[in-house]
């Protein structure tokens, strides 16, 4: 992992304040990504992400609170088209996975997101600024709309 963010592409995504590593207790990562800005709306958001089998296996990762270094409620998860559904506000797996084809836990139970998402489909060839640049790419997204 020390590879991974020693990486010139997320180096570039921290040196471009799109993300940054708050900590790191192997295998857990809690990462910080820049929002867009929205009235009333964080300036960033967390992840907790779980690198377990990195990075052969995909992560998964969970809307984090870096304040109470816990799991986000869902009335303070990002709004929008479609980083709503990736930060899903339902009963998704406990909270504990984003909806995305990027995502360990999401991936398992949609095996047609292969065939219809390779370019969002995590393989041992991705590194973690693939996922964060993901993130990053949806909380910056016209259709994001804040809290």
């Amino acid at each position: 992992m020390s590879a991974a963010l020693e990486a010139a592409g997320f180096q570039s995504g921290v040196d471009g304040g799109r993300w940054r590593l708050v900590k790191l207790e192997w295998p857990i990562g809690i990462f910080a990504v820049s929002a867009a800005e929205r009235p009333n709306s964080p300036s960033e958001f967390g992840l907790r992400v779980d690198l377990t089998g990195y990075p052969q296996q995909a992560p998964t990762s969970a809307p984090w609170d870096l304040d109470l270094d816990a799991a986000l409620p869902p009335a303070q998860r990002p709004k929008g088209d479609r980083v709503g559904k990736v930060f899903y506000n339902g009963n998704w797996d406990e909270d504990l996975a984003l909806y995305a084809p990027w995502d360990r836990k999401a991936l398992k139970g949609h095996a047609t997101w292969r065939d219809r998402h390779p370019e969002d489909v995590w393989h041992p060839g991705r590194d973690i600024a693939f996922l964060l640049g993901r993130v990053h790419e949806l909380l910056n997204a016209d259709d994001y709309a804040g809290i």
